[in-house]
């Protein structure tokens, strides 16, 4: 259980906060999409904040995910257990060949930010002039007026709730297991000095391309249930930089240092956006009031939300430890 406290933790968090809305559909959507946009931002930060890859385009495996499930199920009425690891291995793949060929030729840093986000807009504009998926407007998945296990739809959106919840809890298992492994420590080094890590013996490139894939394929996963729960897909909403740049924002105002960080971003600012926009009074405000909010965070708590709490905690430890060896001393 100790080797998986951060897990533990945040499914006995997620449980509580799901009992807490279960009985309201607004709150219970509101702490579904605070899962998804969660879970897409802890697995951002997991190449981003913890390995150093700064991806602008990660919206291209989300996307994947979710038109394999729309396309599949409205052309060909495919089940999610065939749409799901297909849209999840399709991204896997896109990820080993743009990995490949961008750490070929080693871009790093903002290069790499920069060549994801080519890949990313170039699959958005693709989509959105190819007729099979709807083009710009989209595709919107035949639905039931009934519950259809087999299609993951339900009328009652707590089994959403708890798919999304397991994949939450899953993505922070992985990648708390992931961090005290050897992976976890090559790519914290390859963060820190990837040059003095390659001249320590790390192949950087084959543990850049896995983190990658990782990432990717965790995206895929949750463009998936996207295209399940919401039953329409556009290229705005699963590939457009906005996307990529929202797992960004909540990697930074919940704390890029720490696996769960990104999550405490999402918790925090998920919910006040669908707040703000739904009762503002006044048009518009809930943008600027929003981007007050980011502004705020990030000068008042440059190291995010989490990392604020952390280093706090570790001053109090270490005040109560000098306390104490005071007092023995004395």
């Amino acid at each position: 259980m100790s080797n998986f406290r951060t897990a533990t933790i945040v499914a006995g968090v997620l449980l509580v906060a799901f009992a807490a809305v279960s009985g309201d559909r607004y709150f219970m959507d509101i702490f579904i999409f605070t899962c998804f946009y969660g879970t897409l931002a802890v697995c951002w930060n997991m190449m981003a904040g913890l390995t150093g890859l700064m991806s602008l385009g990660h919206a291209l495996f989300v996307g994947i995910g979710a038109y394999s499930v729309a396309w599949g199920l409205s052309v060909h009425g495919w089940s999610p257990l065939v749409t799901w690891p297909l849209g999840v291995g399709l991204a896997v793949a896109a990820a080993a060949a743009i990995g490949m060929l961008c750490f070929r030729y080693g871009l790093r840093g903002y290069f790499f930010a920069i060549a994801t986000l080519a890949f990313g807009e170039v699959a958005f504009f693709t989509v959105s002039a190819t007729e099979a998926l709807g083009r710009s407007d989209g595709m919107i998945m035949p639905i039931s007026a009934e519950d259809i296990p087999g299609q993951l739809q339900f009328f009652e959106k707590w089994p959403y709730a708890l798919i999304i919840m397991t994949i939450l809890i899953g993505t922070i298992a992985i990648g708390e297991a992931l961090m005290k492994s050897r992976t976890g420590y090559y790519w914290r080094a390859l963060r820190d000095n990837e040059q003095a890590a390659e001249a320590l013996g790390v192949n950087a490139r084959a543990f850049k391309l896995r983190c990658f894939m990782l990432s990717a394929g965790i995206s895929a996963l949750c463009g998936a249930f996207y295209a399940n729960y919401v039953a329409f897909v556009d290229p705005r909403s699963v590939l457009g930089v906005e996307l990529s740049i929202q797992m960004l924002v909540y990697s930074i105002v919940g704390g890029m240092s720490l696996l769960w960080g990104p999550l405490i971003g999402a918790a925090v600012l998920v919910p006040f956006s669908i707040l703000l926009r739904d009762y503002s009074a006044i048009p518009g405000s809930d943008i600027v009031v929003y981007a007050v909010l980011l502004a705020v965070l990030a000068l008042v708590l440059p190291q995010g939300i989490a990392g604020w709490f952390v280093a706090r905690w570790q001053r109090r430890r270490l005040a109560r430890r000098a306390s104490r060896t005071a007092e023995v001393v004395s």
